[in-house]
């Protein structure tokens, strides 16, 4: 009794008396909470506050069922034609939502959900939750939604999907919203946009060139997906210290079709395995991403090698499932740009496919300064979701064929002013894409680019990665030093290998060239040692720079290694017992002068 007399003054009192404190605290919490009405009524069935009932004709009032739960959305996706349903339902002491599939409204699934709080323990629960969400349901209209981003053919036309899905102006609009992971949104103003394009943007080449890069991932998407070209995904890393702002380069490039906000938009940091990097750009047709400081800087040479090829050839590898089926490949059809300290190039095997499907950037400034890449960041960060869609509709407008002539004529422009390697037209290929989108930004804003500045940030780009690209003269300056250095392995006029020194081949040298013939399985390990992983291809390329001579109809040479005296030095090396009466096969590489003379 005397709490009663204590606490009955304390709630109703509405003075500021030291008492009331506790009270006035708890009105405000209950001001400030956001509560949401769920109550429905389907005959038989009614949901009141957080209870589901059904009218019961034998007692003439509602009976309790369960707690409540009720269907809050019916989406149809319109790239697999699949039904999902959210669910609302309360959860001992919260509303809680989940997506299911329409299969999943039976008895026997909806039991399942019990283990995440759902009331549906017993049978007849279970069958009335099931009877009521399956009446509610015919009462519904379903929403449309997308999960793919890019362009795509949705009902026999082509489109490019956004946070909507932008169609040919001619053909019947599609309403459908973007329900993946990205963040595509548009936010801000688009005026807000391009004040900010304008300050800080325009007349930085490094920046423009980020633009350029970013609309490039809607040409390549596009062309794949209409079946008019067969692009690789264009894959770009940008390589320097954290004051040179290529994070923020990446907010840019992202910005035009989504949230540059690290790790909830396009703009990616995180450390996952590669299949995890792989997945996250599943049914990406034409959408920058940017991974920024990625696992790649991290994975070894040869598994940086394959995901290289992994990513640039658009699809992820054949696994199998737990159930050791083939599960479905993921594809994508885009602009990858990634970001990092060291270069990737470096790292990855001295293959030459690496090199003409990535391209390092080293630049010392993407941005102007340490204000430039300040406002750049806070005004990207509002002001987003843009520009992709528009450039879209402005490719849709122009349609895929008038787009490939873009390509096919700046590919023409831009190899002429390249310099004269084997991989030109290749790599003109790929620059026509980033001088295409530069095109179609201008045409669909009337904003003019530093155009010929672009083209020669490009060419420079090449001149130096023209020398580690070609990988035969290479290695080729890299095996002379290394035979130098080795050559106690070597047998000549002038020396002889003791045991138990390895025989690895042997050298003769005159005034005019030093000619090595160097064992196949020697040569092998020393290809594997300086970081290349192809030796059919250097052979070939090394028969083309004419420095390797060999028998007719081989790219090997014949040559009297090991003595009768040295089979057992020859087994060691080679595995193969006894003496070989017309010798053993060689590699014989050729330099000119004496390699030894001139290494003093």
């Amino acid at each position: 009794m005397g709490l009663k007399k204590v606490r009955r003054p304390v709630i109703q009192k509405s003075d500021s008396s030291e008492g009331n404190n506790l009270p006035a605290v708890r009105k405000a919490k209950l001001l400030q909470r956001h509560t949401v009405n769920h109550d429905i009524e389907v005959s038989p069935y009614r949901i009141k506050g957080n209870d589901l009932m059904v009218w019961s004709e034998k007692k003439e009032r509602y009976v309790y069922v369960s707690k409540a739960v009720k269907i809050k959305a019916i989406k149809r996706n319109v790239e697999t034609k699949e039904i999902h349903i959210e669910l609302v339902f309360w959860a001992y002491d919260k509303w809680e939502t989940i997506a299911i599939g329409r299969g999943e409204l039976t008895k026997r699934e909806l039991k399942k959900l019990a283990s995440i709080g759902l009331d549906v323990l017993e049978d007849f629960q279970a069958a009335e939750v099931s009877s009521f969400l399956s009446k509610q349901e015919k009462l519904l209209k379903p929403t449309n939604v997308h999960s793919g981003i890019g362009w795509d053919i949705v009902n026999g036309q082509l489109v490019y999907k956004h946070y909507n899905i932008i169609t040919e102006p001619s053909a019947s609009p599609i309403d459908s919203t973007y329900s993946g992971e990205y963040m595509l949104k548009p936010a801000g103003n688009k005026n807000d946009f391009f004040n900010l394009y304008i300050k800080e943007v325009k007349g930085h080449t490094p920046l423009e060139l980020m633009i350029c890069i970013a609309i490039s991932a809607l040409i390549i998407g596009m062309l794949n997906r209409s079946k008019i070209g067969g692009f690789d995904s264009l894959l770009v890393h940008l390589v320097g210290s954290s004051t040179t702002g290529k994070t923020t380069a990446g907010m840019l490039g992202v910005s035009l079709a989504g949230s540059p906000s690290p790790n909830e938009g396009l703009l990616q940091t995180y450390n996952g395995t590669k299949n995890a990097m792989a997945r996250k750009l599943a049914s990406n047709h034409g959408v920058l991403t940017v991974l920024d400081e990625s696992t790649m800087n991290l994975m070894d040479s040869q598994n940086l090698s394959s995901f290289i090829y992994e990513l640039a050839q658009n699809s992820e590898k054949s696994r199998l499932n737990k159930d050791s089926e083939l599960r479905e490949t993921q594809t994508w059809n885009t602009t990858i740009v990634s970001t990092g300290e060291s270069s990737i190039l470096s790292k990855a095997n001295n293959n030459e496919g690496l090199r003409v499907r990535l391209f390092e950037f080293s630049i010392d400034k993407w941005t102007k300064n340490a204000e430039n890449a300040e406002n750049l960041k806070k005004g990207l960060l509002k002001n987003y979701g843009h520009i992709a869609p528009e450039i879209a509709k402005k490719m849709l407008e122009l349609g895929p064929e008038e787009v490939a002539r873009m390509v096919e004529d700046n590919k023409e422009y831009i190899q002429k002013k390249m310099p004269i390697s084997k991989f030109r037209d290749r790599i003109a290929t790929k620059f026509s894409l980033i001088l295409t989108a530069a095109e179609l930004f201008e045409l669909t804003y009337n904003l003019e680019l530093s155009g010929e500045e672009i083209v020669d940030m490009l060419i420079v780009q090449e001149q130096k990665s023209m020398t580690e690209r070609e990988m035969a003269p290479k290695f080729y300056s890299q095996l002379k030093q290394y035979i130098i250095r080795y050559r106690r392995n070597f047998k000549s006029d002038t020396h002889e290998v003791s045991h138990p020194q390895e025989i690895w081949g042997k050298i003769e040298v005159s005034s005019t060239e030093t000619r090595c013939f160097i064992l196949p399985i020697i040569f092998d390990i020393v290809v594997k040692e300086l970081g290349y992983s192809d030796t059919k291809i250097l052979i070939n390329e090394l028969k083309n720079m004419g420095v390797l001579i060999h028998d007719k109809n081989k790219n090997q040479k014949r040559k009297f290694i090991f003595s009768k005296n040295e089979t057992k030095q020859r087994q060691e090396v080679l595995g193969q017992p006894g003496y070989v009466e017309k010798g053993d096969y060689t590699y014989c590489i050729t330099f000119e002068g004496n390699i030894f003379e001139d290494a003093f």
